[in-house]
């Protein structure tokens, strides 16, 4: 249950479901509660694919090129120290704000997307696979996966219905995105020391 509990966590605070809903009120301005509904769903949907395809092959992909998943675990636990960091260091520099007078009649999903799954949540999927990974099919990091999309659907959807105008983000968000970078950092520091203890064992 430990591990299931530890690959929803580091997954889910690589995604930032607060975050991405800042992000998504932000893409979709000026939308009709439709829109926003529908473009929810895509981008959980979509985001929800590449973290899939990254927790099933990523391993595959590692002995393709003949990397030791201890190796991949420091490497890995590093990244998300960086990420941890960063996510701490954005969340405390003041948002430019938009000019009322931006309305936007076409608008892209592309950024949201590019968020919840970045280069980094890739690499903390796969890193979660590899240290979880002692079946066919790394479980924790799929269930991991689909619990962060749940979240995030959730949350979106919720975004979809209720927010109207584009908002700074409240002290609430910032908090939380300080906390999940600090968590962030601890399952990095965790996956370095692991793999760290099991090369040298």
């Amino acid at each position: 249950m430990n591990d299931y509990i530890q690959a929803f966590v580091t997954i889910v605070a690589l995604v930032n479901p607060a975050i991405c809903a800042q992000m998504f009120s932000e893409c979709t301005a000026g939308l009709s509660k439709e829109q926003r509904t529908t473009a929810a769903i895509k981008s959980v949907v979509a985001i929800t694919i590449i973290l899939l395809l990254a927790a099933v092959a990523g391993i595959s992909i590692l002995n393709i090129f003949g990397i030791s998943l201890n190796a991949f675990s420091c490497a890995g636990g590093g990244i998300l120290v960086w990420i941890g960091a960063s996510m701490i260091k954005s969340a405390q520099k003041e948002p430019e704000s938009l000019s009322k007078d931006d309305t936007r009649k076409t608008f892209s999903l592309a950024p949201l997307i590019l968020f919840g799954a970045s280069p980094g949540t890739i690499t903390g999927v796969i890193t979660v696979s590899a240290f979880h990974g002692h079946q066919l099919l790394p479980i924790p990091a799929i269930l991991g996966v689909l619990t962060t999309s749940l979240v995030l659907g959730m949350v979106l959807l919720l975004c979809a219905m209720f927010s109207k105008k584009t908002q700074k983000p409240s002290m609430a968000k910032r908090m939380i995105t300080s906390y999940m970078g600090v968590i962030v950092i601890a399952m990095g520091v965790q996956f370095i020391l692991s793999g760290i203890k099991a090369f040298l064992a």
